[in-house]
């Protein structure tokens, strides 16, 4: 940080800065300094979940690792809960945006296709931000990361049911239950590939497009 004489930020009204903000509640950053200190600790966080899952990550490990001071990270977070939210607000966003490109342009040509891509994917984004793998496999230690993953299982399903649509490998009144159900599935096989692992298990991957797909075939028969 530069050492220039800064103005003082306003006081949020949920917090004084001297303790922690009132729970179920997080202060917005404001100011660029605000916006980096909170940029700070959510990357102490992901480093930490990284080296020692998600029991490694306290809020006094993370201020640590953020070299901040306990007070400046209850300015904006109640507890450790709050910042693994933040950061899964982060990764789904940052999710969202990678499968978009990643389905740009393209048509399923079978649902096994349909099946394989959608994991290469997932296991793609979770090789590349370990961190995330943590947080979305073991981390849903508060209900509002377990309200984001669900939401966002929700989305996945009903996205994966039009892009089938859309390659007319279904009719549009199949019943979305079936692709809840593929997601849910396709959430466990990510689960045993990752278990204990940076990089994802290829035969785990493998096996799960097998029953994926046989799992959609039999749903989908008439």
């Amino acid at each position: 940080m530069a050492a220039e004489v800064k103005s003082p930020e306003p006081v949020d009204s949920l917090s004084s800065g001297t303790g922690p903000a009132k729970p179920g509640r997080r202060r917005k950053p404001v100011q660029a300094r605000s916006r980096e200190t909170v940029e700070r600790i959510l990357d102490a966080a992901a480093v930490l979940l990284e080296e020692g899952g998600v029991e490694a990550v306290t809020t006094r490990a993370i201020s640590e690792r953020a070299g901040i001071s306990a007070p400046s990270l209850y300015r904006f977070f109640a507890d450790r809960d709050q910042i693994l939210d933040a950061l899964m607000e982060q990764h789904l966003e940052r999710l969202s945006a990678f499968l978009a490109e990643d389905e740009e342009g393209w048509t399923a040509s079978s649902l096994a296709e349909l099946v394989g891509r959608e994991l290469d994917s997932f296991a793609a984004y979770f090789k590349a931000n370990h961190n995330a793998a943590r947080l979305w496999l073991d981390g849903r230690v508060s209900p509002t990361v377990r309200a984001a993953v669900l939401r966002n299982q929700r989305r996945t399903a009903e996205r994966l049911h039009g892009l089938a649509v859309a390659a007319d490998l279904l009719a549009p009144e199949t019943d979305l239950l079936v692709f809840v159900m593929a997601v849910e599935l396709g959430d466990r096989i990510l689960d045993v590939a990752f278990r204990e692992r940076r990089d994802p298990d290829p035969d785990v991957i493998r096996h799960g497009r097998i029953a994926l797909t046989a799992y959609l075939e039999a749903a989908l028969r008439p």
